[in-house]
């Protein structure tokens, strides 16, 4: 019993840095991709920007973006997911958003700046929801 308990914590802790790795390649790559259009929109003739607006966004984006990063929240939900042997993809899936989304709110509630900008959160949400589907679809289905 106490076996079995283990292995599926340590599952759990797996599935959790996993879908974590996804979540993050799916917010850099969306989020590099936003800021290289928005570089590419403000260089007008300027060809140096215009060629090199993937790397500037790619640093940009990294700068700005990897300081607020935190799994606390995404962890509370698997927690919760877990304890009340919640099996719901959709839970996992609109936790999985909601958790990586309020990312930037906590940063720039820190900052004391004012909103944030409607691209930027789904870019956020977008790679919390595949996150979260993926959390679900290794071990949120046999939670408990």
């Amino acid at each position: 019993m106490i076996v079995k308990l283990l292995l599926r914590w340590v599952w759990v802790a797996i599935a959790f840095l996993v879908s974590t790795t996804i979540a993050l390649i799916v917010l850099f790559s969306l989020g590099i991709f936003w800021l290289g259009d928005e570089f590419r929109a403000a260089a007008g003739s300027n060809e140096i920007v215009w060629h090199g607006a993937d790397v500037f966004a790619a640093y940009f984006f990294a700068a700005a973006v990897g300081p607020a990063l935190t799994a606390l929240p995404g962890f509370l939900a698997v927690v919760v997911g877990e304890i009340m042997r919640i099996r719901s993809a959709l839970y996992y899936t609109l936790t999985g958003g909601a958790a990586v989304a309020v990312i930037p709110l906590l940063a720039r509630s820190a900052e004391g700046a004012a909103g944030v900008p409607s691209s930027y959160m789904s870019i956020f949400a977008a790679a919390g929801f595949v996150g979260g589907f993926t959390y679900w679809a290794l071990a949120g289905a046999r939670a408990g």
